[in-house]
């Protein structure tokens, strides 16, 4: 009887011990995971409540100044990194993974189950949201974010971050940072300018000159040469190409509140030598009131951008999950 009730305690007391040990395991993970993730969001929140004099940057005349404003992003960057940030991995190290979020989802779209499927469509779209988070947030961390252009109107600021040709057609990528409540994006306007026809400008205020000498308003028509565009094209869709989501989304202490997307449009056409692009935008406040917003961008029309033009309009096609 001895030889039978020896091994039963034994393997109840290794039971025991095993359930007591497992579940103390599961609760300190628990805790350290929330533990992580009250930190992450404090270090967040201490970047926006700094992150608001990002705003209102401008030159002597009320204009973007986008060299001043670039500056003070990248100092604002580095102060996060070395701060807040820094003080979240020294806390958090098994954390400090700017890949941890996207390698969550691929091995979700690796996992067997019915979810399976669903993960697995979706990831070529979560990595291409990665690499284009990852390339700013690389800026960001390095003091080196750039962008072409850059304006604000009430609480957002909207970068054009950069503009490539690919396949016919233009990749304008775009980062906008703040907005009370959620942002909802309108779409885009993009008007193609060839060179100006001097004889036409002399015209123009050949005719204007008389209308002033005669104390008479130009008539509605007479419009100047240097505003008439050679070719338009408007976005079909108001969605930008990828879902909409915040670059810490994707990399953990990306910098909070920042969104990035790009709009796909035709190419410029071969003799354009400035190309205006105008952009709108909506933030939807709590109470219901949308704030809207265009930011219009005019540009020197790089060759690079130039290829076949028809004026065909493109539809981005936002995906979803």
């Amino acid at each position: 009887m001895k030889k039978i009730i020896v091994p039963l305690i034994l393997i109840v007391l290794s039971a025991t011990l095993t359930y007591f040990i497992t579940d103390w395991s599961v609760s300190s993970v628990a805790e350290k995971a929330g533990a992580y993730r009250a930190d992450l969001l404090e270090t967040q929140i201490e970047f926006l409540r700094n992150n608001s004099v990002l705003r209102p940057i401008t030159d002597l005349q009320g204009r973007p100044d986008l060299q001043k404003y670039l500056t003070e992003v990248n100092v604002l960057a580095d102060w996060f990194f070395k701060n807040p940030a820094k003080q979240l991995w020294d806390k958090h190290p098994e954390a400090n993974d700017p890949e941890s979020i996207i390698k969550g989802y691929r091995l979700a779209a690796e996992e067997e189950g019915s979810a399976k499927r669903k993960a697995k469509g979706n990831l070529p779209i979560r990595e291409e949201c990665y690499e284009l988070t990852r390339s700013i947030y690389d800026e960001l961390k390095s003091g080196t974010y750039k962008a072409l252009a850059s304006d604000f109107q009430g609480s957002v600021r909207f970068d054009l971050h950069h503009v490539k040709l690919e396949g016919n057609k233009l990749k304008w990528v775009f980062v906008t940072w703040g907005g009370i409540g959620d942002l909802v994006y309108d779409g885009w306007v993009m008007r193609l300018f060839n060179a100006v026809d001097p004889e036409a400008v002399a015209r123009y205020q050949k005719e204007l000159e008389s209308y002033k000498k005669k104390g008479k308003p130009p008539p509605p028509d007479l419009a100047d040469p240097a505003t008439l565009s050679d070719g338009e094209s408007r976005s079909a869709s108001k969605s930008p190409s990828l879902p909409i989501f915040d670059g810490s989304d994707y990399v953990p202490d990306f910098l909070p509140g920042v969104q990035i997307n790009y709009f796909v449009s035709p190419s410029c056409m071969p003799d354009a030598e400035r190309v205006e692009m105008k952009f709108r935008l909506k933030a939807r406040a709590m109470s219901g009131q949308d704030q809207e917003m265009e930011f219009t961008f005019m540009l020197k029309a790089d060759p690079s951008w130039k290829g076949s033009w028809d004026g065909v309009r493109s539809v981005e096609a936002a995906a979803s999950y």
